[in-house]
């Protein structure tokens, strides 16, 4: 993952550089992380951990185009695909 994504109604996937001791030696990693879209995580009262990505950094919107291509599926068949996903996920948070 050399850029972030931001997908609409779902959330956010970044890498955030982490100083971690190793050794004698401290190395710097990239970690994945995650964050949960504000009106997903606002409609089930969750809280926001703003320390994940660094707030000034701007994601690429998800090309919902390239991903098709790249499945060797239709457009409409990734955002449906997307949606599903987001409404199960809230679905699911919902339930607890």
């Amino acid at each position: 993952l050399l850029q972030g994504v931001r997908i609409p109604t779902l959330g956010s996937f970044d890498v955030v550089p982490t100083q971690t001791q190793v050794g004698d030696e401290t190395v710097t990693i990239k970690r994945p992380v995650f964050r949960l879209a504000r009106n997903l995580g606002g409609v089930h009262n969750l809280m926001d951990n703003k320390d994940n990505l660094p707030g000034n950094k701007v994601l690429e919107p998800l090309k919902y185009a390239k991903v098709a291509v790249d499945a060797s599926v239709s457009r409409r068949k990734v955002e449906g695909c997307i949606l599903g996903t987001t409404s199960l996920l809230s679905h699911c948070l919902g339930k607890g």
